[in-house]
């Protein structure tokens, strides 16, 4: 049954992938993750040793279909299938019911949060997959008392931190079960076998470092190639978003995009379900078994990362919501049907009830998906256009984020225009810097504003934009831009 859930998630999420490069919740990142599926490239910090394995693999496979799509089925879909096994198995173990079971990982499968990141290149499914799989271990440790099943869960977790390193915030619900089971597990060759798996997994960033000084790694946005150690190290724990860290504490603007995350995962239904199971769990403190502990251990997972949500404050901190709400969504259906095992009569049809909510919103998940627009179709044919109406000969070509990414995906095969520089609006500057001209695009952003930060950063510069001419209907707009010494009138005009 576990196998052939997997394989119903992974080919509804593989035939509803994003129609192209980029995607509907943050276009710029899933378009340099799918990068990966034809060339070698650093991401962001914290670098994801990980996901940069899984893009050799993708790339020695060579598959006969397009990289972008083979890029996101791997890091996201094959990833969604499995924590929506994972979810299986975990609920079908607490509540000895195929049924809940089969409802939990229809739920979790059809949350339109999990929906839309298992279809598109992002790596927070693959996240839920490492935390539901560490705490599937846990649970069989904690029924069995079989060491093995902790080391197995401590090997998945290490593994995990070569993806994102908000997985330390899954650290307590391990150290809570060491402490709970101490005779057990404060073993001299169980402490060292712990710290064996955590050092291998800690490794995975040596073969980050590998690839920043590997030749064939052909573009780096945050750091350059190859770097020092102090600059690798400010890669791998991401200063360059420090302001982000605590900002999320400003307001409430975070707690309440994530209870829209909850609420709108299957409206009007998903709260409903998460608060009818966190009822039946706290209620059942007094008939608490085997099973309830499992529970625990679920539930306490969505706590133990709602710190970090709430903490950090991206502006797409939307994308970080899984660790949440994935346990919440299991932890409910598992509790539900634990509570109801005195009431065998009703229970079936409680099954029956949510696994019939969880089919319903799969098909109107699948209808959105299947609607989604490629963002960037266009792209290409524009640049054409406007590289050759460029002012000089060899122009930098400023873009917004999304824009940018999408333009290397294509750029490092080799497919857009030149001979051009392209550059994401804040790192223009860098490429023009200490020039006594420089010309260029800059699309789809303000090129008033853009001439403005040249001028700023070099008052002996003189800058004019200068109109582009581009077939209807207009796309991606661009606006030309020139800027040197000559003696033009003073601030950017328009001609």
């Amino acid at each position: 049954m576990a196998a052939a859930i997997f394989l119903v998630w992974l080919t509804y999420y593989a035939s509803l992938v994003f129609p192209g490069i980029g995607g509907v919740l943050n276009a710029g990142d899933s378009a340099k993750f799918q990068t990966l599926g034809h060339t070698s490239i650093l991401v962001h910090g914290p670098g994801y040793p990980f996901v940069l394995m899984i893009g050799a693999i993708v790339r020695a496979l060579d598959l006969p279909f397009e990289p972008w799509r083979v890029m996101t089925i791997a890091l996201a879909s094959v990833p969604g299938a499995i924590a929506n096994t994972m979810a299986f198995l975990i609920v079908g173990r607490l509540t000895h019911s195929v049924l809940f079971g089969v409802a939990a990982a229809m739920l979790l499968g059809s949350a339109s949060l999990m929906a839309v990141q298992a279809t598109e290149a992002e790596v927070y499914p693959l996240a839920l997959a490492f935390i539901l799989s560490v705490v599937f271990a846990l649970i069989v440790f904690v029924e069995t008392k079989r060491p093995l099943y902790f080391l197995i869960a401590c090997g998945i977790y290490a593994l995990s931190f070569g993806n994102h390193l908000m997985m330390v915030m899954l650290a307590p619900v391990g150290l809570l079960v060491m402490a709970t089971h101490h005779r057990l597990l404060l073993r001299p060759g169980i402490l060292l076998a712990v710290l064996g798996l955590l050092a291998l997994g800690a490794s995975q960033y040596l073969y980050l470092a590998w690839v920043t000084h590997a030749p064939s790694t052909a573009y780096s946005e945050y750091m350059p190639l190859p770097p020092t150690a102090s600059e690798l190290i400010d890669y791998i724990a991401g200063t360059y978003f420090g302001d982000l860290y605590g900002s999320g504490l400003q307001s409430l603007q975070t707690a309440s995009v994530l209870l829209g995350t909850l609420s709108q995962a299957h409206p009007m239904v998903s709260l409903p379900i998460i608060g009818l199971g966190l009822l039946a769990f706290v209620t059942g403190w007094r008939r608490r078994d085997r099973a309830w502990t499992g529970l625990a251990l679920v539930f306490g997972t969505a706590l133990a990362f709602l710190p970090f949500m709430i903490w950090y404050g991206a502006y797409d901190i939307q994308a970080f919501h899984l660790p949440v709400l994935g346990p919440l969504l299991v932890g409910a259906t598992a509790a539900i049907g634990w509570w109801l095992i005195r009431w065998p009569g009703p229970r079936p049809w409680v099954g029956a009830l949510i696994l019939t909510v969880a089919l319903f919103r799969a098909g109107e998940t699948a209808l959105f998906l299947s609607a989604r627009e490629p963002d960037f179709a266009d792209l290409i044919d524009t640049l054409d256009v406007v590289v050759a109406a460029a002012p000089v000969e060899n122009p930098v070509v400023s873009m917004s984020y999304g824009v940018r990414m999408a333009t290397l995906y294509h750029e490092l095969l080799g497919e857009a225009p030149g001979p051009a520089t392209y550059r994401v609006t804040w790192r223009t500057l860098e490429a023009i810097a200490e020039q006594d001209s420089v010309g260029g695009v800059v699309i789809p952003t303000d090129g008033e504003q853009m001439l403005r930060w040249i001028q700023h950063r070099d008052p002996g510069l003189l800058c004019r934009t200068i109109p582009i001419a581009q077939p209807e209907p207009i796309i991606w707009p661009a606006y030309g831009f020139v800027c040197d010494t000559t003696d033009t009138p003073s601030g950017p005009t328009t001609d």
